[in-house]
């Protein structure tokens, strides 16, 4: 198998780095000069790969919900419970995470949505892809929860992942607010064992 190039592997470098600063710190709040002073690489390196910091923040996005979707993947293969419990044991990682990290950063992705989701069209693009990719994961598990009978049916799965997507999002902003998860840990109890149950 042939080695990556340099140049790509420095574009992942720059990419990744991207994911952690404008998580931390938004699109506004996250300079050129704060980037590439983190990966070490000159300005006309950033513009060798991004013609923008739009294009940059739409790419980023795609990194971010590719290594999302990874994991999900990952431990969706080797999982042997019930589909609530999946999503419920993978959401509750999540939380986790947040916890370690003092509930500052939140979801890349909704971070991106509040802050400019309505005035960059390529970001919005990318937002609404990384969408996309995430409910074609999440649909299934759904799905064979409705045909084992342990998710409700009167609501089709796709209109479940919606109502999902939309709390957790909220409850992530809430988080942030207050510096705590406890919103969070309870959207995902009413949801997963009331809510989403026959």
């Amino acid at each position: 198998m042939a080695r990556p190039r340099k140049t790509e592997h420095n574009k992942e470098i720059i990419l990744a780095k991207g994911i952690d600063l404008l998580c931390e710190q938004g699109y506004n709040g996250t300079g050129l000069k704060q980037i590439l002073d983190a990966v070490q690489v000159p300005k006309g390196s950033f513009y060798h790969y991004f013609e923008s910091k739009e294009v940059y923040a739409a790419q980023v996005i795609d990194l971010y919900i590719e290594r999302l979707l990874s994991a999900f993947d990952n431990y969706v293969k080797y999982a042997t419970d019930r589909p609530l419990d999946v999503i419920k044991q993978l959401y509750q990682w999540m939380v986790l995470d947040f916890q370690r990290k003092q509930c500052k950063e939140g979801c890349l992705l909704g971070n991106l949505a509040a802050e400019i989701g309505g005035s960059s069209e390529l970001c919005q693009e990318a937002l609404v892809r990384a969408y996309n990719q995430w409910q074609q994961r999440f649909v299934p598990l759904l799905i064979e929860g409705q045909d084992a009978g342990e998710v409700r049916q009167d609501i089709p799965a796709d209109l479940l992942a919606e109502i999902f997507w939309n709390a957790w999002e909220g409850s992530i902003l809430r988080m942030k607010v207050t510096e705590s998860t406890v919103t969070i840990e309870r959207t995902l109890t009413v949801l997963l064992d009331k809510l989403f149950r026959p």
